[in-house]
């Protein structure tokens, strides 16, 4: 009898250690953040693009002010390209980036895809935001996703 009460003991343990492992890896790891500013001048087809859907009212991205889109020789678009790495055993689902605006952000432009992101696995993100030509590229970002229908986020500060 108290070999079979050390087996289970033993057998609890190993299953908790397993189950504590896989909440460890549904951590998140961000490796770095790069930002990239590009002029509207140059991707002059998004910025007519983006207005046309604001002035439709069909833009379906996050929208921070209201702006007025005269001539885009004022505006950039500000990508955040984000290393994320998944040391878990499950995929990290629906992982969207979050840019917590600064006084100088319009928008942010809606994700063409939903990103999952596999067990085991590295990979880099982005996120697009149109702000004023010469703000800064520093902004924090909160990235959410999910591991088995359970929600998490990560914050991060450039």
């Amino acid at each position: 009898m108290r070999v079979l009460a050390w087996i289970l003991v033993l057998a609890t343990v190993l299953v908790g250690a397993f189950f504590g492992y896989c909440y460890y890896g549904a951590q998140m790891q961000i490796e770095g953040v790069a930002a990239a500013m590009t002029p509207a001048v140059d991707a002059l087809a998004t910025y007519n693009e983006l207005t046309e859907q604001i002035a439709q009212g069909t833009f379906y991205g996050g929208k921070y002010r209201d702006a007025e889109f005269i001539m885009p020789d004022g505006y950039a678009f500000l990508t955040l390209t984000v290393r994320m790495s998944n040391q878990g055993f499950l995929s990290q689902d629906w992982i969207r980036i979050e840019v917590v605006p600064d006084p100088a952000d319009i928008v942010q432009l809606p994700e063409s895809r939903t990103p999952t992101l596999a067990a085991r696995t590295r990979a880099d993100f982005s996120a697009t935001v149109l702000t004023q030509l010469g703000a800064s590229t520093s902004r924090k970002i909160i990235i959410h996703y999910y591991v088995l229908g359970r929600e998490f986020s990560i914050e991060h500060q450039m």
